[in-house]
């Protein structure tokens, strides 16, 4: 087969639509549950591979850049969070110490 095969170009498109699509449900997902954290961070790497590559992949594209703002978001909120509410989480971590 040769790289500019039709079947090449359908699969590369459909796996990007796949990992595009992927990434913004996981993205939403992730800001439902705020302190997923991981998930987020699985979201931008999906997007990031879903952006990667040929230019010719552009149905996937707007699902993986929604991808990745919503969770580059999700990310900033939840450091702004703890960032905010530092000395309050220090206060339930001790709190919790005491009851276990």
């Amino acid at each position: 087969m040769s790289a500019t095969d039709p079947t090449d170009g359908a699969y590369e498109r459909g796996r990007r639509i796949g990992l595009a699509t992927g990434a913004l449900a996981l993205s939403v997902v992730a800001f439902v549950n705020l302190l997923g954290l991981e998930k987020s961070i699985l979201a931008v790497v999906l997007a990031l591979l879903a952006l990667r590559g040929s230019a010719s992949a552009a149905e996937g594209a707007p699902r993986a850049r929604a991808a990745l703002i919503i969770a580059v978001l999700h990310i900033v909120t939840i450091v702004a969070v703890l960032v905010i509410f530092h000395d309050k989480l220090i206060q339930l971590l001790r709190l919790l110490e005491k009851l276990g």
